[in-house]
């Protein structure tokens, strides 16, 4: 009698001790869906400006779309080009100069990085300017920014701007 009693105190232990950690993965889980569907909110809102004959209030200031260090190496490339036209000779929210196409039709498909990131890829299916980005979103405080590009062009806009940059101040002797 007194094993099953011991058997029984046991299980009731060990039953007890899973709990808290179905408990945390519950939370876990919540927690990237929320994160999920924020950074879905936060790239409908930036593409929702993306539409042939868009008026140019439409597009969200750089502040509200980039990351720091993104923003950072687009002002250091402008800097270093003295004004001409740097690295950027395109819109890299859609790798394209005028936008023709209706870029609220993307789809994103969004997979958690860990440290606050996020990889959204971005697709439009269309037969004669098919588009196809790779996002890296960072958290900002409670919102998202974008803190990287990566299209056929180039793996990484924020590498690229960085290295452009380099390059121009090392021919003109700055650095």
């Amino acid at each position: 009698m007194r094993t099953t009693w011991t058997f029984v105190f046991v299980l009731a232990l060990a039953a007890c001790q899973q709990q808290p950690a179905t408990t945390e993965t519950s939370t876990a889980v919540a927690g990237v869906a929320n994160d999920t569907s924020a950074a879905r909110t936060f790239l409908a809102h930036i593409y929702s400006g993306y539409y042939p004959d868009a008026p140019l209030e439409a597009i969200l200031p750089d502040e509200q779309v980039y990351a720091a260090p993104l923003l950072a190496a687009m002002a250091a490339n402008s800097q270093a080009h003295d004004g001409e036209v740097g690295y950027l000779d395109s819109d890299p929210l859609c790798d394209c100069q005028d936008n023709a196409q209706d870029l609220r039709a993307l789809e994103f498909t969004l997979t958690p990085q860990g440290n606050d990131q996020m990889r959204a890829t971005a697709v439009l299916v269309d037969a004669d300017e098919p588009l196809s980005l790779d996002l890296t979103l960072a958290r900002q405080g409670d919102s998202w920014r974008i803190a990287d590009i990566a299209t056929a062009r180039a793996p990484s806009l924020l590498r690229a701007l960085e290295s452009d940059t380099t390059e121009v101040r090392s021919a003109a002797g700055k650095s």
